[in-house]
């Protein structure tokens, strides 16, 4: 967002909590990736750095479903409409897809929703391995298709298709995240300033608490009041919502956003759950796995009336670290032999699924409902299709991982269900906006990070094109001293 509203003329700051991630020099000659758990000892664990959770992402960008816009019925409830259609999202899918070089590929995707150009780039090559099983998979009767990501691969490219990439920090800039896809050009331009290890404290409102005047910022133990008639909180899940609640004034008491009870709520997600094909007996090389994924199975089967999701080829992800002292050497036994592939359901949002607040503190989370026999289907689903291909697979059955967790702070066309309008503007306050996964109202059944992107594109151009776009200088004094702080 802040790259789209410097090509159109204004003047951002950006705020970031944590600082920027420091490359071994030596990367370039020996693993290329630093995993996640290196930095937070739990891959579960938010992190804060310049470019946030996505310097450690695999990369995988699709397009939401057509279908994931409208409502759905599922085997425990409904998966919301969107207050946008797909076609509204559309040119900005396309505009997504093109600032991060997204590498993909139609073929074999007969969920691939409707598009007005072709992805930029030729899908990622398959390594040799994974081709083979590719190929044993489909000439045994499943379908399968390119995981669309996005690489710095090709002619002139960064990217080696190292093994160290998925849930992994690239340290030569190969992997197109937000930092290096969007913040750096953002910074290029001259209109967009960086303040690192500074913390949000509060936003602030006008005294009627009608619109939005700035934040009260922190560095280095110094209070900073940073005046702006437009604010975007993308503090991602579940900080929005906390920097929202914690921004409460007697206007809003119950924090901003949330005067119908929404903030915080309807949170949903993906359920996820592990298959573990065993390729060899011998131990594997290090390769580039994460290519290939089977959405066949995404609206249902034939004896199946509800949806089911996605099943995909992950990264080599040192999962064993994750493991107790007892189970590691069995967990790293398996990491060696076979690949890692994930099966993904949607799960729901509801009213009561969410964050719990006590304050202004979050002490309990209500999570989404899980489809559980949706979710039991399409694990059988994905061990059959490698049993077919002559695999021995291991899978776990137990209860499902929520992962990329979306809502809290969703947007909507009716205010008492939820927190922001279609444009992502908070409603009742003029000039505040959530720009990041806390406003999707659900999160169909493939990866959300390029609906993200594509949303805050949308939500530049509604504020560049608005009432506020004509006063540029946005950043007061007090944001220059802060600047000026930070560099001595």
């Amino acid at each position: 967002m802040a790259y789209r509203l410097a090509q159109r003329g204004l003047q951002v700051l950006v705020v970031e909590r944590g600082d920027f991630l420091k490359p071994d020099p030596r990367a370039a000659l020996g693993t290329i990736g630093k995993c996640l758990y290196t930095f937070t000892k739990n891959f579960n664990n938010p992190v804060s750095c310049v470019g946030g959770q996505t310097k450690f992402y695999g990369a995988a960008l699709y397009r939401l479903r057509q279908s994931d816009f409208e409502e759905v019925e599922h085997e425990c409830g409904i998966s919301p409409a969107w207050p946008l259609r797909y076609c509204d999202l559309e040119p900005y899918y396309d505009q997504a897809e093109a600032l991060y070089r997204v590498h993909g590929s139609s073929e074999g995707d007969p969920t691939d929703p409707p598009r007005s150009a072709p992805y930029p780039h030729e899908p990622i090559p398959h390594d040799p391995i994974v081709a083979r099983m590719i190929e044993r998979l489909e000439r045994t009767g499943t379908t399968t298709c390119s995981t669309p990501r996005g690489l710095d691969y090709g002619p002139g490219g960064r990217c080696v298709l190292c093994s160290t990439c998925d849930v992994h920090y690239c340290q030569i800039d190969a992997k197109m995240d937000a930092e290096i896809a969007a913040l750096r050009p953002a910074l290029a331009t001259g209109r967009v300033q960086l303040v690192t290890r500074t913390d949000c404290q509060r936003v602030l409102t006008s005294a009627d608490g009608t619109r939005v005047r700035g934040v009260i910022l922190q560095q280095a133990g110094i209070s900073y009041t940073v005046h702006a008639n437009t604010v975007a909180v993308c503090a991602g899940f579940p900080r929005t919502a906390s920097l929202l609640r914690r921004s409460r004034n007697r206007h809003h008491p119950e924090g901003l956003g949330n005067s119908t009870g929404c903030l915080g709520r309807y949170m949903g997600g993906h359920s996820v759950g592990y298959a573990f094909p065993l390729m060899a007996w011998r131990k594997l090389p290090a390769i580039h796995s994460k290519t290939v994924g089977i959405n066949t199975y995404y609206h249902g089967t034939r004896d199946w009336p509800y949806p089911l999701g996605v099943i995909q080829l992950a990264g080599q992800i040192p999962f064993w670290e994750m493991a107790s002292k007892t189970m590691r050497p069995i967990a790293r036994f398996v990491g060696a032999h076979s690949l890692m592939c994930f099966y993904m359901t949607e799960a729901l949002p509801t009213r009561e699924t969410g964050l719990v607040f006590t304050g202004d503190e979050i002490t309990n989370r209500a999570a989404p409902i899980h489809n559980s026999a949706s979710f039991a289907k399409l694990r059988r689903l994905t061990i059959d299709a490698f049993r077919r291909a002559g695999y021995r697979v291991l899978s776990r059955e137990r209860a499902p991982y929520t992962w990329h967790e979306v809502g809290t702070a969703r947007f909507g066309a009716d205010p008492t269900t939820s927190v922001a309008d279609p444009n992502c503007q908070v409603h009742g306050i003029a000039g505040l906006y959530v720009i990041d996964q806390s406003v999707l109202p659900s999160a169909g059944a493939v990866n959300t990070c390029l609906t993200i992107i594509a949303l805050a594109l949308r939500a530049g151009d509604h504020i560049a094109g608005g009432r506020y776009a004509a006063e540029r200088d946005i950043i007061s004094n007090a944001a220059a001293a802060l600047l000026r702080h930070q560099l001595a």
